[in-house]
This record gives structure tokens, sequence and C-alpha cells, in this order.
């Protein structure tokens, strides 16, 4: 560029220096000009509405309803009064920059009652004015011996630096020797060579924050000795940065300690002086000139109880660490491969707290203590923080409650990472997920065998394919082993080859209890000595406290507060360091769900679950016919992660279904039975017989009627048409037999017997000559021993095992292979029935299956289908039999036309 236009640049720049700075002195001249008075007004009348009791008078009518302001800004403005600029300028509140700028002193001069007066307002304009907890106060009255600050020592603890006012040399002297290890503390282990203050450190962590430290001091420099003097200095100089202030009156009449430097307090601040008429004026760039009317301590029946509010607030706040603090701010950065790691709390120093599984020997936990110690929050705290650090594809979860709701929101909110979920379950289901994990070790065990590497980690790192760690969180667990039963046992056996084997391919075990200790410690002993992390809340009974931590580690009985818990990931050995969990409120979690289902950006697979108390929904889906001639009856919906329960009758011995318990669900059980039969085959292929028994009265009269639309025949008999109807079908079964096919039945449809009340079926129940079954009996006992292999299949409901005993004989039961029973046995009938006692204790909505070939003890627990389901569906099945009955007749129409 020639020389020529770097003149003119340089010049062209000159003159719109110089004109933009003859504008600013054009502004700050008339910055002060009654012209801007009137838009002035407005906005000091809306932000000391917004902020009262920051900027309002202690005297305004909005005091009589002071309530601590959770959400309250930090205070880097501090009122001490009413500025008056002259005629025509509205009153205005004089805030003095404060938390980020400096000190605050005041010059008593000849006031030195008002001087101390306005010192105890804008202490108590501290306390009530800023969040809870945001500030400490250093007390020093030498001069006054504690006079002047009493009112302060209603103040908690926790908002307290020392024990009480410092009143001699020596109180203030150690006073400030507290307040220079503070500054000390935090220069060497927060703000480091990180941050440039305490401001900036407090909006990066994640752990608690430090709150500022404000020393009042009442008449300096009465009372304080040359050391404290070289002491404050300190303080005046290093506190600013690490969030140490000074409020403090000066009596500049006293002389200062020796080798005080005058100007180490007052450079980096605001000072006020009282005139000799007793007006107040600051050193302000901008509002120097004014007068300030010095706010002054309100009395102490109006002041007390604001303190007192500040208090409780700040007590409660002390005891929360909000969520917030610590949520992950980097979603989905997470990585896996070496192990699971999220914050979530804070330990004894401040610092944060994290829970670590996977690495170092940490791969499973134990979690317990007292009710409401902050076990479930808790677990919510940990669900949220995984869930925002890491991708689905990196992390699945398996959440199951034995006894509350508390998982309930993962579901309905969709949480991407579920792939079970479920509360208040059964213990079935909960049995079924450890299956489910376990088969899971296999799977992957094969892949690493594949890959020819031995775990996870090395898995990812050879193949380049993400497994995803897999994590199980149990509550309640304890109500697996409630019972001493098959269940039980493989529960354990599940858990201890999970604890053993699960670790090395990513799959871990978290276990909570409020019941950790007696039998069930002792049953799980394999399971606890694999869990190197125990988390321990709050328990009073050190038995708790060493079920959870260990023998003789009774550490846990000294928590008292909700939320605290003892950390410990050496299997309870060793120290025992408490940490503070964060606190996630109901609404904020429901709100993170939503955000990181929408952070997915796709639907990801819904969870296997199981809802306790919604009714079953009769919805089958078939695949398509089952080979063979077999026919499935959908029964319930099963406990367990897998399809519904369903009974298989082939052409085979003993292919009958005997449903015993209660009516509604005893008739459900047959009806669900038949609808199942008619999905599956077409008119031709299944025929079915209804034997009916009940009053005219009765609510279940005419229960079988919508199956009569159905296209498929259905034969409704009653008390005085069931002997024919068993005359018929058995006449059907010798026909068969002796037929070309004999007992295979060629080509002839599947028929089912359907006896809705075999106790209410007299001829049935009646005794021949010597005791012998009666005449009805005896064909009936031949249809279910000789049906199933020519394609005739019993589906018979009683009420209990005795009559099922008296009408088809304990020969004749034996030819029911399929049996499902609902609650209403003692466990002798129960056990006679299923070879478990298990039926004795169901609920009325739950029932058990089993086939008579599988193994002993082996039965399946189910919840029957609701009866409205099954009408819903029957109804839907015979209108759209009709609907394509009448698009085939229209076709055959259209063709004979053409």
């Amino acid at each position: 560029m020639p020389v020529e236009a770097i003149d003119r640049e340089l010049h062209d720049a000159y003159l719109r220096l110089a004109s933009s700075a003859a504008a600013a002195r054009y502004q700050q001249r008339h910055f002060l000009d009654g012209q801007t008075a009137g838009p002035l007004a407005g906005a000091v009348t809306a932000l000391t509405a917004a902020h009262p009791w920051a900027l309002d008078g202690f005297d305004a009518a909005a005091w009589a309803a002071y309530r601590p302001d959770p959400q309250a800004p930090p205070p880097d403005g501090l009122r001490v009064g009413v500025l008056r600029m002259g005629e025509g300028w509205p009153v205005t509140p004089a805030v003095a920059r404060f938390a980020g700028h400096g000190h605050l002193l005041i010059s008593e001069h000849e006031s030195a009652d008002r001087a101390r007066s306005l010192l105890q307002a804008l202490t108590l304009r501290l306390a009530t004015a800023t969040r809870p907890g945001t500030v400490r106060f250093a007390l020093a009255d030498p001069v006054g011996q504690g006079r002047h600050l009493s009112a302060f020592l209603r103040l908690p603890a926790q908002l307290r630096v020392g024990t009480g006012v410092a009143a001699s040399p020596a109180e203030t002297e150690a006073l400030l020797a507290t307040l220079t290890r503070h500054v000390v503390e935090v220069t060497q282990t927060r703000l480091t060579n990180v941050y440039d203050s305490v401001e900036a450190y407090n909006e990066a962590t994640t752990g608690a924050t430090v709150p500022y430290h404000v020393l009042v001091l009442a008449g300096y420099p009465a009372g304080v000795s040359d050391q404290a003097a070289e002491l404050l200095g300190r303080l005046a100089r290093n506190g600013p940065r690490n969030g140490l202030y000074i409020i403090a009156t000066v009596d500049p009449g006293l002389p200062m300690p020796r080798g005080f430097d005058p100007a180490a307090p007052t450079a980096p601040g605001t000072t006020l002086r009282f005139a000799s008429g007793g007006e107040l004026t600051w050193d302000d760039p901008h509002f120097g000139p004014g007068v300030i009317e010095p706010d002054q301590m309100p009395a102490a029946a109006r002041a007390n109880p604001w303190l007192d509010a500040v208090g409780a607030a700040a007590g409660s706040a002390s005891r929360d660490l909000p969520f917030g603090r610590i949520a992950a701010s980097q979603r989905w950065a997470g990585d896996s491969t070496d192990g699971l790691d999220v914050q979530i709390g804070v330990d004894s120093k401040g610092e944060p707290q994290h829970f670590m599984m996977g690495a170092r020997g940490v791969h499973h936990g134990l979690v317990g203590g007292d009710v409401r110690m902050g076990k479930t929050n808790l677990l919510h705290v940990l669900i949220c923080q995984l869930a925002l650090r890491y991708r689905p594809e990196e992390l699945e979860l398996y959440l199951l409650d034995f006894k509350e709701v508390e998982f309930d929101a993962y579901l309905t909110e969709r949480l991407p990472h579920a792939r079970a979920i479920t509360s208040r379950t059964d213990r079935e289901f909960g049995l079924s997920m450890l299956r489910r994990f376990h088969d899971e070790i296999d799977r992957r065990a094969r892949l690493c065998r594949e890959a020819k590497v031995t775990d996870l980690p090395d898995y990812r790192r050879a193949t380049g394919r993400v497994l995803p760690r897999a994590l199980v969180i149990m509550d309640e667990f304890q109500v697996l082993f409630s019972e001493e039963d098959r269940l039980a046992r493989e529960a354990g056996r599940l858990l201890a080859d999970i604890s053993k084997r699960g670790a090395a391919f990513g799959l871990h075990l978290l276990l909570a209890t409020q019941s950790p200790g007696g039998p069930l410690a002792a049953y799980l002993r394999p399971v606890y000595e694999q869990m190197a992390l125990r988390i321990a809340l709050g328990c009073t009974q050190p038995t708790v406290s060493q079920a959870i931590l260990g023998e003789g580690n009774d550490a846990a009985t000294r928590l008292v507060r909700a939320g605290d818990a003892i950390y410990n990931d050496r299997r309870g050995e060793g120290a025992n360091p408490v940490m503070r969990i964060a606190m996630l409120p109901t609404r904020e979690r429901l709100s993170l769900i939503g955000d990181i289902r929408a952070q997915a950006g796709r639907e990801y697979p819904p969870p296997a679950s199981f809802d306790p108390d919604a009714p079953a929904v009769f919805a089958p889906e078939p695949a398509g016919p089952v080979p063979g001639h077999a026919v499935q009856a959908w029964l319930g919906e099963a406990i367990e992660i897998k399809p519904a329960t369903t009974a298989t009758f082939e052409r085979y011995v003993r292919s009958n279904l005997l449903v015993v318990g209660q009516e509604e669900h005893g008739h459900g059980l047959l009806l669900a039975t038949l609808l199942s039969a008619a999905v599956q085959r077409s008119p031709a292929q299944v025929r079915f017989t209804v034997a009916e028994f009940t009053r005219p009265s009765s609510a279940f009269h005419g229960f079988f009627a919508p199956a009569e639309n159905l296209p498929h025949e259905v034969r409704i008999a009653d008390r005085r048409t069931a002997d024919e109807a068993l005359d018929e079908l058995i006449d059907d079964l010798e026909a068969r037999l002796a037929g070309p096919d004999g007992a295979d039945g060629g080509a002839q449809p599947e028929r089912f017997f359907l006896i809705a009340g075999l106790h209410r079926w007299h001829e049935l129940l009646a005794e021949g000559d010597y005791g012998r079954p009666s005449e009805t009996s005896a064909r009936l006992v031949r249809l279910a021993a000789e049906g199933p292999d020519a394609g005739i299949h019993v589906v018979a409901w009683t009420d209990g095992y005795v009559t099922a005993e008296r009408a088809l004989r304990r020969a004749g039961i034996g030819y029911f292979g399929l049996r499902a029973v609902l609650r209403v046995l003692s466990p002798a009938e129960s056990d006679a029935l299923l070879g478990v006692s298990a039926a004795a204790s169901l609920d009325d909505d739950r029932a058990l299956y089993r086939d008579t070939e599988w193994p002993a003890e082996q039965v399946e627990k189910f919840k029957p289908y609701s009866v409205a389901s099954l009408y819903a569906f029957a109804q839907r099945l015979a209108s759209a039999e009709q609907t394509n009955g009448q698009e085939t007749k229209a076709q055959e129409t259209n063709g004979s036309l053409t």
C-alpha cells in the first residue's frame, strides 16, 4: 500500500476517534440531566418490585411477606440507602459495588452510631437478599464487645465463621487467622492455576460451590493488634479473588496500627463517609455528587423473624445439592469401553463424588439404608446421569423395583436406554430378567471366543464393534427371596453366576434394599463377596450397617441426614468416606427424561415391561398355524420376559386342560381357549361344544353367547342337554376310532368340549352302585382318556380340587395334562394339582399354569385375560369373518355375471 494511502487511513481513523470521544464526553455530561429522570423512574420502580429484598427499604410493605429467594443472584451490588441527586431526579436506591469488585468501608467521623447502624443494615441486607447459604459471616466487634453484631448470632452455625462475635483483640486475631487459612485453602485447592476468581470456579464446578465470606468489623482499628492488622491487610489484598470481602466501620480519629497500609482495604472497593452534618457521601464515579440517606438497622421485632427465615432456608439449602450442578454437560459423549463413570454428588470436601463401575476391580454394588434416607433419590440420580452421559448404544439399563412405582416414569416417558422396566413387579418377572441377563453372558462369551479375546474392552478394540455395557438396578431385591422355593434358589444361582462371570463381558449388578441382613445375607453371601462397591445410607441398626459395609463396620449408624451416604469401593474395608448425594426432584427428572428421549432423534425399541395392575388384553397375533394338528390356547399375559402363556393341544395323550379356581377367570380361560382355536383354525377345521351350568340369575349366565356369532360351529348346552352333548361327542370318538385312520382321526376337525362348572354337573357328581363313578363320569373320563389322540379335547373348569376329584376321580384328573390354577386353593390342593403350594398365595388376578410333562416344580405364572378384552376380540373376529364372507359372495356374483 502506498504511503499516501496509509496516511489517509490514519487521518480518517483519527477523525472517527475524535468524534466518538466528543460524543462520549457529551453523554457523560448529560447522563445525570433531568431529561433522563422520567424513563429512569419507571425502570427503578420495576427493578425494585422485581427484587424487593435487594433494593427496597426495610420499611417497605413488601417486607411483611418476606421469604428468602432460592434463586437470588450473587451480591455484586449492595444497597446502602436512598440516593438523592437533586430536584427533578427520582428517588433511587444507592447501590454500592460489592462482590466481584471490592470491599466496603464506612468512615465514622463524628457519626459513629449511624455508621454502625448502617453496618448492621448492610449485614442484614446481605443475609436477606442473597440465596440462602451464599454468604458466611465472620463477625468482629471489639469496640462494642459484640453488642453491635449480636443480632446475627441468630443465624445458624453454617452461615457464620467462628462460634460468636469476636470481642477481644485475641479473638479478633484468631478470627482473622481462620479467614486467612480459608483464603489459602481456596487458592491452593479450588482456584489453583486454573481459575482467576471464585466466581469463575463456582460457574465451572460440578462440586460444592465456595460461599462468599464477609468479614463484618465494627470500629476499626479499635481492639485490633498489630498482628491482626497485618492479617487484615493480607485479606484486603488477596480476599476478593477468593470470595472474601470486608465490610467495616473505620474510626479515622484513632491511630492506625504499626505497619498497616491504609490503601490496602480502600483501593479495590467503595468508601462511604459521614460528613460533620450527618450526610453520607461516597466515591462512586458516576453518582458521587449525590447525597445518600443511609439505611438503618430495623428494630429487633422486625429483623429477627427475617434472620430466622434465612437460617431455616439455609439449613434446607445446605442439605440439598441441586442435580443441575452435577448434571453431565456434554450429553452422550461418554465411552463405556473401559467402564462407567458419572458424578452422583460431592464428597466431604465438596469435591465431585463419582460412581464408577467396570474398572479398578469394581463391577457390582450393594446399596442399603433405612426408609426415607435417600436410597430412591440416589437411584434416580444415577440413572439420569448415566443416561445423560452415555448413548443407548453404549449402555443398556434393566430397572426393576419390587415394591414401589419409582421406575414407572422411565417406561411412560420412554427412556431409550431401558431394556426392561417394571415396578411393584412379581418375583417371576424379576427371575425372568435375570435369566435373560444370564443368557447374555453366554452370548457375549461366544462372541469373545470367536474374536479370540477374553473381555469386553478387548472385543471392542479388536473388532471395532460397539458392545454396550449393561447395568441391572434392582430395588428391594430381597423380595426375590421372600419364600424358600425353587424360584428363590434359581435366583440365587443366577445372581451368583452373573456376579462372577458378568464383569468380564460388561454386565453389572446394583442391588438395593432396606433389609440386607438376616437370612438374606447368609443366603447371598457368594453374591455379596463379588460386590466391591458398598453405598450405605443412614441406618439406626448396627446390623443393617454391617450387612451393607461388612462385619464390624457400623459407620452408617452415624449418618443422620437424608442424602448423606458412605461410598466404599473396597468391599466395606478401610476408610468410610461420606458423600452428599445430589437432589433430583420428580418434575426435573421427568423433564430430563424428555430431553434425553429428544436427544435420540429416533425411536428405540420399547423395553420389556410388566404392569402388575393393568388388565391383560387378549390380542393374539399368531405367526401362522402351529405345525401338525396342534392348537395353542393363549391363556394370559406371562409374568416374565416372554410371549403369552399358552397351552398346546395336540393329538396326544392327556392333551386336556383343567382350570381350577374362581368363576370369572375360570370362564375367561375357557373362552380364551375357544377364541384361540378359532383364530388358528377355519370353521371347517374346528368345532366347539360348550356345557354351561350357571343359574339363570347368575352374572355368568349366557357367558359364551358372543361365541355363537363366530362363523365356527359353537353348540351351547345347559344342565338339561349336557348329557346329550357328551353322548354326541362319545359317538364321534367311536366313529373316529373305528375309521380307516384309527385314533389319528385323519382329516377330521379338532373338537373342543368346554365344561363351565364340573362341580355343578349333578349327573357327573352322582355315585353309582358300591361307590363307583356315575355313568356320566365314566363317559367323560373315557373322552378325556381317548379323545386327544383322535382330535377331541376336554377343557373343564371347576371351583376346587375336591369337586374335580369327585367328578373325575383321581385317575380321571390324571388325563388332564394341562392345568391352570387360580387362587382359591389350600396349599395341599395346590400341591396335588401342580406339585407346588404357590397357588394358595396367589393374588386374585394371577394364575399358575403347568404341563405335567414339565420337570418337577416347574410352573408358569400369568395374568388371565380380562373378560372385556375377550368379548371385544370375539366381536371383532365375528365382524371380520362377516365382512370377508360378504366380499367373497360379491366376488362370486361378479364372476357369474361375467
